[in-house]
Formats: structure tokens, C-alpha cells, sequence
């Protein structure tokens, strides 16, 4: 499937000035169906996993909105509204991030209790400075050693969230949680490399994709923001990135995962508005990596993730609908 999806990515991009058609776009970098283009056409939200390596996770979905693309807009800057399905609660960092934009986050006592926490053995992800820092800095002896913890990870969470703003993809840490380091900075560009098909729609906005950099393509818009989430499994903790940015008769709005405490190494998430008359079809492609769900005792944790996701959006796809749709004349 991810050849299939990288050769029609090309073909996209090779053939010429004019974007995709929605439906066609959906037939090739999603592998939709005839069915399912008729349930998406008609109305209905339709989402589906992609096939993909154990390593990763995905799911496309699609939905025919009648309204106006700003209002799509307008529903993802409001970040808020992300609160439902799977996000339990969600807040903006300042433009300069500091832990007290993360005052609100709760952390559960798996996140909390790090005593046991080393480089290459470690039950979340974390780099070898910041899991140092816990055993500096928190006094595991002591009866408020939740609120230290805590404290803590406020800190730490704020200064890769001010590293990724400074420096954009190169400054995504590296995990070493497990034996082998993982770089985070590589598996977004792994996971940047299945959007070729952005190119056709605007080359700038798909070039930024590739570094997630300082400097926006003109125009553009950005947001970073933490969730708190439930895959069904175990709460996590993440900070994503928002880039909204128009073009023509599209819109598109990328979310890139800067952190999470579980399960995922590396997310990012497209969607598009495009124009259908007085109509546009709202599209959406999310990709994940991770090393926590390919092990053969996770099958099942990781059939769980799987859907969770594809429901979640196909809800969020939904209830995004229902939204424009209510405040249309």
C-alpha cells in the first residue's frame, strides 16, 4: 500500500498543472472505493484504515460539507472544539512557550513515578537530559513527590515545545526509552515523504511540510497546542503543531505531533477543504509512527489504537459537518 500510495502520490504531482478531482485523489492516495466515493458524495463521513508496515498507523476519511471552506477554518482554530471522542482536554502555548501554559495538564501516576527510569529502559518517551533531570531534580523520598514530578514535566514539556518554535523539525528530540535511540526529527520525514500529493495543490505548503522550519510559507498560519487523549488504552499527553494555509479553490490544514508521552513516535495529520460548487469535501489523511504496537503480544492493543483512530475520525469528520452546517444561512 505505501508504494501504491507513493507511485499515485507521483503520478499526482507528474501529471501536469490541475489538482486531483476529490474523488480522485481519495481513489488514489486512499484507495477508496466506488461505494464508499457515493457514501462520501451523499453526505455521510466515511473513514477507512490504510494498509501499512507494523510501524505505522493510518487512516483517511471524507465528507461532503455544504457551506463555506473559512468556516472549516475557523472550526480549527477554535481548538476547543477538539474536545470529544478521544480529547479529554486541550490549551494553547504562548508564542514564547513556559510551563505555565501546561498548568491545567494531569498526569497520572504511570507518568508521574520515573524513580525506575533509565536510558534504554524507560516507560515513557523522554530524552537522556530531560530523564536525568527527573532523578536530579525530584527527591523521590519525599511525600510530595507527585507535585515535583509534575513540576517537572511542566518544564520539560515547555522547552521542546520552545525548541521545535526556535528550530522547527531539527529540533525534535530524540527518545531513549527504549535500547535503540529513536530520532524524531527522521520519522516525521518518513512520514512527510506520503504526502507528495500536496505538491499539486501548492508546492510552497508542501515544501514547509518536509521541514516544519521557522518560516511559514506566506500567508500561512500556526498554532501549537497540548491534548490530553484516550485511545482506550492509557491517557497520553501530546503537543502538536498547526499550520493552516489557503490556496485557490483549497485549503489545507497540517497537525504535526511535537510530543506524546505514549504509544506514538511520530504523527502528522493533513487535512483539505476542497470546492464543490457551493459545497466543498472536507479530506483527511493521518499517518503514525510508532515502536509500541508491532510486538506479536500488542496485536490487540494495537487493533484497539487502530480503531479508536479510524472512529475518532470519522466523528470528528462528522460532528465537523454537523457544526458548519447548522450555521449556514
Amino acid at each position: 500500500m505505501r508504494l501504491f500510495a507513493a507511485i499515485s502520490a507521483a503520478a499526482i504531482v507528474l501529471a501536469g498543472a490541475s489538482a486531483p478531482t476529490p474523488r480522485d485523489l481519495l481513489r488514489t492516495v486512499a484507495g477508496f472505493t466506488d461505494s464508499e466515493w457515493a457514501a462520501v458524495d451523499r453526505g455521510e463521513a466515511v473513514s477507512k484504515l490504510l494498509e501499512t508496515d507494523t510501524r505505522e498507523l493510518a487512516v483517511a476519511g471524507a465528507v461532503r460539507i455544504s457551506g463555506d471552506r473559512e468556516r472549516l477554518v475557523a472550526r480549527f482554530k477554535d481548538v476547543e472544539s477538539l474536545k470529544g471522542h478521544t480529547v479529554l482536554d486541550v490549551g494553547r502555548f504562548s508564542a514564547a512557550p513556559v510551563p505555565s501554559d501546561l498548568a491545567r495538564v494531569t498526569f497520572d501516576d504511570h507518568n508521574l513515578d520515573l524513580r525506575a527510569c533509565r536510558p534504554g529502559n524507560c516507560t515513557v518517551r523522554l530524552s537522556a537530559a530531560e530523564i536525568a533531570r527527573f532523578h536530579r531534580e525530584v527527591d523521590w523520598s519525599g511525600t510530595d513527590w507527585r507535585n515535583q514530578s509534575a513540576a517537572v514535566w511542566r518544564s520539560v514539556l515547555a522547552g521542546y515545545a520552545a525548541a521545535y518554535v526556535a528550530r522547527g523539525r531539527s529540533g525534535l528530540p530524540d527518545y531513549v526509552n527504549k535500547r535503540d535511540p529513536l530520532s524524531v526529527a527522521s520519522e516525521v520525514s518518513g512520514l512527510t515523504a506520503e504526502y507528495g500529493f500536496l505538491a499539486s495543490y501548492s508546492p510552497d505548503f508542501h515544501g514547509y511540510l518536509k521541514d516544519f522550519g521557522a518560516s511559514l510559507p506566506p500567508g500561512a498560519e500556526q498554532q501549537l497546542y497540548w491534548t490530553r487523549e484516550d485511545f482506550g488504552i492509557r491517557p497520553i499527553v501530546r503537543i502538536s503543531h498547526q499550520v493552516l494555509y489557503r490556496t485557490g479553490p483549497a485549503t489545507m490544514i497540517a497537525v504535526n505531533q511535537v510530543y506524546a508521552d505514549h504509544y506514538l513516535d511520530a504523527a502528522l495529520t493533513v487535512t483539505l477543504g476542497l470546492d464543490a460548487g457551493r459545497d466543498f469535501y472536507m479530506i483527511s489523511v493521518s499517518r503514525a509512527r510508532t515502536r509500541s504496537l508491532s510486538g506479536f503480544m500488542r496485536r490487540l492493543v494495537r487493533s484497539t489504537v487502530q480503531s479508536r483512530s479510524r472512529e475518532a475520525m470519522r466523528r470528528t469528520l462528522a460532528s465537523t459537518k454537523t457544526a458548519i452546517e447548522r450555521k449556514t444561512p
